[in-house]
């Protein structure tokens, strides 16, 4: 669904003038200080493989304490891409093969504890697509993390977290490009009755920068602090103070855990080694023709004053698609059913119709 929705997103703005394209090109320093350790070496490996060779119809099934232990393969593409099964069919029959499958490797590998088996599926095509929304608002990450002393190599995380889809909404309620929680963003008066600032690119990677300088300030690690983005920085210490160690492929390999510490904990920082491998190869993975969009145009204004909806459409060429798409941290359930945006409404404006911001400055 989010996907699909991006997939929406990406048509409606390409129609309305937003999204010119350029060639991909990283820029990923030529160095980084985000080296993998040898003992998550094959746990990077199979991520790489997830985000670059599997797409989202393909996958594999592994031990879920040892992702590189692939007991085999899934290939759903035949009944997705079906033109005669409608969607339900297609959803029946994709859950009956994978049961089929799991059933038939569990008794293949002789497995005891079903639990054990764990199905990833594939994320190349998701990938493919996060690299051309993150053309929008990687400029603007890394201006903002170069800004607060930060690696620049960490608004990566984004493509683990959402794979740049601004609108990603998770199940125990983060949101955002950077999947941040209520309780995180609330302290912070991000969340208000007409707007939530964790939908917002630019406000939310700031606040993002600032999680991440305070986990590395309170746990002196990188893989730690990247760790403690997914997990919490109270979790994370209190596995290093379980453990008595500050080394991320410690607490990986660890027996001795905390009953949060589950298996995506425990993958995050592969996953973001990942992440920064396959963007570093991803002509030779992708092909020449891998595609990026340019950085949006826009500039962020907070209204000084409460002006008619219909005024401020104008500043979108009339274009309602436009406002919303442009202004995804809006709370859109009540902005359509009022005519009057309140003041301190905070807006990203079109670049091109930024003069006609000015009436509202005067």
């Amino acid at each position: 669904m989010k996907f699909s929705f991006t997939l929406m997103m990406f048509v409606l703005l390409c129609s309305t003038g937003f999204s010119m394209v350029q060639k991909f090109s990283s820029t990923l320093p030529e160095k980084s200080q985000f080296d993998s350790p040898q003992a998550l070496a094959e746990r990077v490996k199979f991520w790489t493989k997830i985000y670059a060779y599997y797409t989202t119809t393909q996958g594999v099934f592994h031990l879920v304490d040892d992702p590189a232990f692939i007991l085999g393969e899934i290939d759903l593409t035949p009944i997705t891409s079906s033109s005669i099964l409608n969607a339900r069919e297609k959803r029946v029959q994709s859950e009956k093969a994978i049961r089929e499958r799991r059933a038939e490797l569990i008794s293949k590998w002789k497995i005891v504890d079903n639990k054990k088996v764990r199905l990833q599926m594939g994320l190349r095509d998701r990938m493919q697509q996060a690299f051309f929304l993150s053309g929008r608002y990687l400029p603007m990450m890394e201006m903002i993390f170069k800004k607060q002393g930060l690696p620049v190599e960490l608004t990566r995380i984004v493509f683990v977290e959402s794979s740049f889809n601004v609108n990603a909404q998770s199940k125990v309620g983060a949101s955002g490009l950077w999947q941040l929680m209520p309780s995180v963003a609330k302290p912070y008066g991000y969340i208000q009755n007409n707007y939530d600032q964790r939908n917002h690119p630019f406000y939310s990677t700031e606040l993002a920068a600032q999680i991440l300088k305070n986990n590395y300030k309170g746990l002196g690690s990188w893989p730690l602090a990247i760790t403690a983005y997914n997990h919490g920085l109270t979790g994370v210490r209190r596995m290093v103070h379980r453990n008595g160690s500050k080394k991320i492929e410690n607490l990986v390999e660890s027996e001795n855990v905390t009953s949060s510490w589950g298996f995506a904990s425990k993958n995050f920082y592969a996953c973001f080694l990942a992440v920064l491998e396959v963007e570093r190869n991803a002509v030779s993975l992708f092909g020449n023709n891998l595609l990026t969009s340019k950085k949006l145009q826009i500039k962020e204004y907070k209204l000084n004053r409460t002006l008619p909806k219909s005024k401020i459409l104008t500043w979108y060429n009339n274009s309602m698609a436009q406002f919303r798409l442009m202004n995804p941290h809006l709370n859109w359930q009540r902005i359509k059913k009022i005519k009057l945006i309140p003041a301190g409404v905070p807006l990203i404006v079109p670049t091109e119709n930024y003069h006609l911001v000015a009436q509202d400055r005067s």
